[in-house]
């Protein structure tokens, strides 16, 4: 249902009649990323609203992520969730198994979703370091129509350690499934 509505929306503001491959590909790492629906739904409306109509047509959705990622931050402070500071100390536990974490003490879960984000990318950063060489070049080559835009092709590497490394994803304000 992600999929389709977000499709379904890409192809009314560009006035394409298809997607290209990879902005299906990008759409489904949203939604594997649980990347809320009206965020990305939001993300993508303001981001074609900043383009001049003779050019959507030809701007990939994937160049939407940095909008896409803006409204998710402001819809932290709009969301409540119960015992975050718990949900906080177990997430800097799993991040801990794999880079040292420092002992902190957010004041609010803003501030501690920033500090998971911090060592989030971290912990990627770690991970992408350590692994082999041979395993880097298989995941470049996999995602090398991502490497005009960096920030598509860093996304799509996280989700492919993510995966690798059966991690989940370390915000306070996504529910695992």
């Amino acid at each position: 249902m992600f999929y389709s509505e977000i499709v379904e929306l890409i192809l009314k503001l560009k006035g394409e009649i298809f997607l290209s491959p990879r902005e299906r590909w990008f759409l489904r790492r949203l939604e594997q990323d649980q990347y809320p629906l009206n965020v990305v739904k939001e993300g993508i409306k303001r981001f074609y609203a900043s383009i001049p109509p003779e050019r959507r047509q030809k701007t990939p959705a994937f160049f939407a992520l940095k909008h896409i990622q803006q409204v998710r931050k402001k819809s932290f402070s709009k969301k409540e969730i119960e015992d975050w500071q718990r949900k906080f100390e177990k997430k800097l536990e799993k991040i801990g198994q794999f880079i040292p974490v420092p002992q902190v003490k957010p004041n609010n879960k803003i501030e501690a979703e920033e500090i998971l984000m911090d060592l989030e990318k971290k912990l990627y950063k770690h991970l992408w370091d350590d692994l082999p060489e041979e395993e880097k070049k298989e995941i470049l080559k996999k995602y090398a129509q991502f490497k005009q835009d960096k920030t598509a092709l860093s996304f799509m590497i996280k989700g492919e350690l993510r995966k690798k490394f059966n991690l989940e994803i370390f915000s306070l304000f996504v529910e695992e499934k």
